[in-house]
């Protein structure tokens, strides 16, 4: 009566097996093409219900850029789905050889400083986006930035030089 052992009781260990654990790394892997859809799909919205109910041309202008650039996101994110092409993210925006990154520095500099003017001479939601366009490149620049100097540190310790 006083027997505490439950090791009988589990469907599992009466098998002899263990419970199997999916690790959490897959479950991401599952979930995040279909929450990056769903955002996508939310800025997609976002930008029509924007566009709609803009009061002058520059709010008009940005929601309809905005939906049209997500749609377009969407809908490469659908054709890669269909395509059967796994990757982490739907753009790959880290780089890895230097030429590279120069360019994407360069290019993104300049949109951000397109921002900038957008910000400047707008009123409204393309104020907030142009700020917001500012501040996305400066995130990816710093991103970039960090895993290029990572992989150089990485393969400097491993013996391997630096990257070609």
């Amino acid at each position: 009566m006083n027997d505490t052992s439950h090791a009988g009781t589990h469907p599992a260990n009466s098998t002899g097996r263990s419970a199997q654990r999916v690790p959490l790394n897959d479950i991401g892997r599952w979930i995040a093409p279909w929450l990056t859809g769903v955002l996508l799909a939310g800025a997609t919205l976002l930008g029509f219900f924007t566009a709609s109910g803009a009061e002058g041309p520059d709010t008009y202008a940005a929601g309809l850029v905005t939906a049209g650039l997500a749609l377009v996101a969407l809908g490469w994110l659908v054709k890669g789905a269909f395509d059967d092409r796994t990757v982490r993210w739907p753009l790959k925006i880290l780089v890895e050889r230097p030429e590279s990154l120069v360019l994407l520095v360069a290019l993104l500099t300049a949109i951000g400083i397109g921002g900038l003017f957008l910000a400047a001479d707008a009123h409204g939601a393309a104020k907030t986006a142009g700020y917001a366009l500012f501040v996305v490149c400066l995130l990816v620049i710093a991103w970039n930035l960090k895993h290029y100097y990572d992989r150089t540190d990485s393969r400097q310790r491993n013996g391997g030089g630096a990257p070609s």
